[in-house]
């Protein structure tokens, strides 16, 4: 029994070492940008050694990774279409459809859409991260189809995917909110229109 407890424990120090790594990561790498964040730095600032950090990650990519995925589910960890307000996309109304993928999408791009920047700048001189990057854009557009399945009920065509995925994307968030000065209220606001036209919605 003691030896079971211990292992529980071990487990949940380990588990809580991870969230803190991730947390710290994430705000150095939003604040500092990708070239200027070193493992061992965020190691010292989250107040765990080395050794920790690189196992528990094989390289900072995979650590920036574990950042995107952690913004992306709100904390939750698992699948983003287990999420509620994901799901919500497929109830009610048309009008209630979108207003559910709107609301969804501003909060994902508000929790997640600077630390994915990151992954975009560093695809710019990383051959790793462009590669991910490649895989987790094409990941994308399958999320994008499939929230534009719950929302019209029905399979849509492909070009119409293509403009979500326009539509829909952190740089055109990024763009109006940070380039522009919107509010993410009026980014909402403004998407809920794009949503309407794009899909053919009165």
């Amino acid at each position: 029994m003691a030896r079971e407890y211990s292992s529980t424990l071990r487990a949940e120090r380990a588990g809580q070492n991870r969230r803190r790594v991730v947390e710290t990561a994430t705000s150095m790498f939003c604040e500092r940008g990708w070239s200027t964040t070193t493992m061992a730095e965020v190691a010292a600032a989250a107040g765990v050694a080395r050794q920790t950090v690189y196992h528990q990650f094989a390289g900072k990519l995979e650590l920036l990774d574990a950042c995107i995925d952690l913004a992306l589910t709100a904390g939750e960890g698992g699948a983003v279409r287990a999420l509620d307000d994901y799901r919500a996309m497929g109830d009610g109304t048309p009008e209630n459809r979108i207003r559910a993928g709107a609301s969804w999408l501003r909060g994902a791009h508000e929790r997640s859409a600077r630390i994915q920047n990151v992954l975009d700048q560093a695809a710019v001189t990383d051959t790793d991260a462009a590669a991910r990057l490649h895989v987790r854009e094409q990941n994308r557009w399958d999320e994008v189809r499939h929230a534009t399945t719950l929302i019209l009920g029905d399979a849509p065509a492909d070009d119409v995917v293509d403009a979500m995925w326009v539509l829909a994307s952190r740089r055109m968030f990024l763009m109006l909110v940070d380039g522009r000065g919107w509010t993410p209220a009026r980014w909402e606001r403004w998407f809920v229109e794009q949503l309407r036209a794009t899909l053919g919605v009165d």
